[in-house]
């Protein structure tokens, strides 16, 4: 079993020249690398020389232009650990270690990578350049990339025998609708403050307000906190936990002193139902998608690596588009289901050449999946989405063993609104076919009677 991480006490990133040099002298120590057998390094011409070598790198990349910032990066620090079963050689795990960071970060990029002997279980530790040596420029280490590490490591590892960690889908869409509805709560009292700063004068005009919109507040108590009326949420909820600054009561009655305009309640009430609406009617549409298992290459705890074709049809090259496990249902014939939106931001990993990763929008990616596969698209209108929300927020109650009190009531009631939503587009769609069908009655049909069995 190989497991790969960045170490807890500094996260993995070295923030200065002596974490640098620190970290290079502890996973270079001969003692638990065979005397220096077990060390090498990628655009390193003496690993001992490794701290002057990445200096020297990161002083080019400065008289190239590339400042320094604040709290600046030095470079990463990864641990790759094999289990005693793999029955590895420390050999064959100084290999897999080089392998799988050159197929992580290509061959541009300076490492080091020492395999320590001295524990029950070989592991290696490599120490990454922050500064690429041929662009000269920081590397970005993301939590998403992380994973695409131990995907990487993964593969490798099983190349030698190594037993892997099972990574099958850990979360779904239906899980994380679920839990959209336990959490809604929270994004309407934000969005419901957020719209109070700009139509308050004052605290108290504030909380009088926030009344009429529906949101309790209290600040009777240490806290200030936050309910909405005749809703599902059952606790109030902190303002510290809405972990924002500009939420906070001090800064609140601030940010109010500002505001020139005096609005009346009933105005505020206005204002806020035509916000609603408008936003209602920008809401993104989600666009479902049947995915084959054919076109899957593989499923980890956080991710579906669905493949794509990229580029024109004479120079296509397939890659893996990255859909994270909240985006994905998966079904009972082992086919799946995405969901994704038009802006949605997704990562693609280009396998033969690491360099090309980027990042591609749904949209694109929809469009690729369609040409490939032949899928049709279905877009969902903001009433399904909300009829969606809706039952899975009545899952949640109802899981709860909640009986049917105003929690339900006022569900329900916002169900009613949706359905009525839903009769009058479909009503529309009514119209539209039929005025379709008048405007081509005209039109001459030759006989389409099936004349002969064949």
């Amino acid at each position: 079993m190989t497991v790969i991480n960045m170490p807890n006490k500094s996260k993995g990133t070295l923030h200065s020249k002596q974490g640098l040099s620190s970290a290079l002298k502890y996973i270079t120590d001969p003692q638990k690398t065979n005397n220096g057998e077990l060390v090498s390094g990628q655009n390193i011409n003496i690993p001992s020389n490794a701290y002057d070598e990445m200096l020297l790198t990161r002083e080019m990349a400065i008289l190239a232009g590339n400042q320094p910032k604040e709290n600046e990066r030095f470079g990463f620090h990864f641990v790759q650990s094999f289990s005693p079963e793999d029955n590895l050689t420390p050999e064959q795990v100084h290999e897999i270690g080089l392998k799988t960071m050159k197929a992580y970060l290509g061959e541009s990029v300076e490492f080091v990578i020492a395999t320590h002997t001295d524990k029950e279980h070989l592991h290696n530790h490599i120490i990454l350049n922050a500064t690429n040596p041929k662009t000269l420029k920081k590397f970005q280490q993301s939590k998403s990339q992380l994973e695409e590490l131990k995907e990487i490591s993964d593969v490798i590892s099983k190349e030698y025998g190594c037993k892997i960690i099972d990574r099958s889908l850990k979360n779904s869409h239906k899980k994380y609708q679920v839990y959209l509805a336990k959490n809604s709560y929270r994004k309407e009292i934000k969005s419901k403050i957020k719209f109070l700063l700009s139509h308050a004068s004052n605290w108290t005009d504030f909380k009088n307000k926030a009344t009429t919109l529906g949101l309790i507040v209290d600040d009777k108590g240490k806290y200030t906190t936050y309910q909405l009326s005749g809703t599902s949420q059952e606790r109030k909820v902190r303002d510290r936990s809405l972990k924002n600054q500009a939420f906070m009561k001090e800064a609140i009655s601030e940010r109010l002193k500002e505001n020139e305009v005096v609005y009346t309640e009933s105005e505020v009430k206005e204002l806020w139902e035509e916000n609603q609406t408008i936003q209602d009617k920008e809401q993104e549409t989600e666009i479902e998608m049947l995915i084959e298992d054919w076109q899957v290459e593989k499923e980890t705890a956080d991710y579906l690596y669905v493949n794509i074709n990229i580029g024109l049809e004479r120079e296509q090259r397939k890659t893996a588009i990255k859909i994270p496990a909240r985006c994905v249902d998966k079904l009972e014939n082992g086919d799946y289901q995405i969901f994704l939106k038009k802006q949605d931001r997704f990562y693609f990993v280009d396998s033969k050449n690491p360099e090309n990763n980027k990042i591609m929008l749904g949209k694109t990616v929809v469009k690729n999946l369609q040409n490939q596969s032949g899928s049709v698209p279905l877009y969902s209108n903001n009433a399904k989405i909300k009829l969606k929300q809706l039952f899975n927020e009545f899952d949640f109650l109802i899981s709860k063993g909640l009986d049917f009190d105003t929690s339900f009531e006022a569900i329900g009631k916002e169900l009613e609104q949706t359905y009525y939503q839903t009769e009058s587009i479909l009503e529309n769609l009514d119209k539209k076919i039929l005025e379709y069908v008048e405007e081509n009655k005209a039109y001459a049909r030759p006989n389409t009677r099936i004349l002969k069995t064949i």
